[in-house]
């Protein structure tokens, strides 16, 4: 049977206007070259870690230039899956120049010369677009790159191109559905006719259809971890603070991130490191200076959950078809000798007050973002947008808009949004800092605590658990303290080495 989500998915309104990816740019070199070698390339970069081709990179096995135009192949090949919305026009000639750097004996780290995909709502100051998915800004761009596309430069990755999101960040409309964008189209699970899940729903289905071997997505609250869960993957909403939100479209800055997605927790950790440091742009990342940067390879222990304390979130809701799953989590972590703890939580967080915050952040945090990107973007706030799509609703907001509706008709003062910003956010963090009184950790199913860890800025990371009877991937998701972001990659790195259940989709229905 299937969800309300997966019918929307399947039931996309008529529209006009689908953006279509442009392999122009690369035709010729997309056409040239020994056919063989690209197959062989093709079956090993789905399966390749990121070490793995850290080391075919460096040996000379493999180039940049060739890495890049498997994942392109890729890419061509999966088009259906509607995961990437734009790709980078000149990723050869970076690739080419990546190239030079190794062939000069100047590689950069780990990231040299890796591909990686962008959400679209990260800004980069090049040819590349800043959309949201949404056509009110299907011409907009940034004048320079945000302090994370930064980072990610001069660490050596190869910025692809940008992953299609559920437009807005699933902020939209209350009828849309889980990855639809107008201009990217519908993001399709590649494991099934399964909710691709969250508005990071690209960057997730790219990753699981090795279109890319790592992926930056964003959470405002569950973004980033329920598409990882539901696409078999590794992924970390990090603590508040430690990743700049400096030129990412916004829907709050109370809990919105940017966060690392790859296909393994050892995968994750070198784009995890890349992405934090103090910003003078984001004054939220200032207290984070003394855990930025750190190297997360020390993280990477098999043993790290011997004597652990595991709080298992007793009381949140577990679907019948996760049952099997849930017990097999706690028969692999008491074999890994953690001492399994149970904790009810306490549900002191009202989904209404959560709303008026997203609300009045998508208002003003928007106006914000689009002033600040004057003279690249074609519309100046939030009313100008909502107007903007009413103009040609069917095309342009086929699902409606009533959540940019809303959020423009909220009155709330700064006085009110500030106030109840601290009560959502202190009464999530206080209740997340009762259970880890008692424990080092805490798991729970995919993105069921996303609503405590999100609003309290807590980090998270999602591990593959397994499949349902009926093949939907399902995770394993540890919490820890804010800055403990550490113990969440040791917890989860030690589980998926003793459990490692991640399995590449079929792709046969695609």
């Amino acid at each position: 049977m299937h969800s309300k989500q997966v019918l929307r998915q399947l039931n996309t309104p008529p529209y006009s206007g689908r953006r279509e990816l442009d392999f122009t740019p690369f035709a010729v070199a997309l056409a040239e070259g020994d056919m063989q070698r690209a197959a062989q390339l093709d079956d090993w970069v789905l399966r390749a870690s990121v070490a793995e081709l850290r080391r075919a990179l460096d040996t000379g096995q493999l180039t940049c230039r060739e890495l890049a135009l498997a994942c392109l192949r890729r890419i061509q090949r999966y088009a259906s899956l509607r995961a990437v919305g734009e790709l980078n026009p000149d990723a050869l000639a970076l690739a080419d120049a990546l190239d030079a750097e190794l062939r000069a004996g100047k590689p950069r780290g780990e990231l040299h010369g890796i591909p990686l995909l962008l959400k679209d709502n990260i800004a980069t100051g090049d040819r590349m677009h800043n959309t949201a998915g949404a056509k009110a800004l299907e011409s907009a761009g940034a004048p320079r790159d945000s302090f994370v596309a930064a980072r990610l430069r001069a660490a050596g990755a190869l910025l692809l191109g940008k992953a299609n999101l559920s437009e807005w960040a699933n902020y939209m409309s209350s009828q849309s559905a889980n990855g639809f964008s107008v201009l990217g189209g519908q993001v399709r699970n590649p494991y099934g006719r399964f909710d691709v899940s969250g508005s990071s729903s690209g960057s997730a289905a790219a990753l699981a259809a090795g279109l890319a071997p790592l992926a930056v997505g964003t959470e405002t609250c569950g973004s980033l971890i329920s598409p990882g869960a539901a696409n078999s993957l590794a992924v970390l909403k990090p603590s508040r603070g430690l990743v700049s939100r400096d030129l990412i479209i916004p829907i709050t800055s109370v809990t919105d991130t940017a966060g690392p997605m790859a296909r393994s927790v050892a995968d994750l950790a070198p784009l995890f490191q890349a992405m934090t440091g103090a910003d003078p742009r984001d004054p939220s990342t200032a207290g984070a200076r003394p855990v930025c940067g750190v190297d997360c390879g020390q993280f990477l222990d098999r043993s790290a959950l011997q004597g652990m304390r595991v709080g298992w979130v007793s009381n949140l809701y577990v679907k019948p078809a996760d049952r099997p799953l849930a017990e097999q989590a706690r028969r692999v972590l008491s074999a890994c000798g953690a001492a399994l703890v149970d904790l009810p939580l306490r549900h002191c967080v009202r989904w209404i007050d959560v709303e008026a915050v997203l609300s009045y952040g998508m208002q003003h945090d928007l106006n914000r973002y689009l002033a600040e990107v004057a003279g690249y973007a074609p519309l100046a706030s939030l009313e100008e947008v909502i107007r903007f799509n009413a103009a040609d609703l069917p095309n342009r907001a086929p699902f409606g808009q009533d959540i940019l509706e809303g959020s423009q008709a909220l009155t709330h003062t700064p006085e009110q949004h500030a106030a109840l910003a601290r009560k959502v956010t202190s009464a999530a963090a206080d209740e997340l800092r009762r259970l880890l009184a008692e424990a080092d950790v805490l798991v729970s199913l995919g993105g069921a605590l996303s609503k405590y860890h999100a609003i309290a800025g807590f980090p998270a990371l999602t591990v593959p658990l397994g499949c349902r009877a009926g093949g939907k991937s399902q995770g394993l998701t540890f919490t820890a303290g804010h800055f403990e972001d550490g113990k969440v990659i040791a917890a989860a790195y030690a589980f998926e080495q003793a459990h490692p259940a991640r399995r590449a989709p079929a792709l046969l229905y695609i």
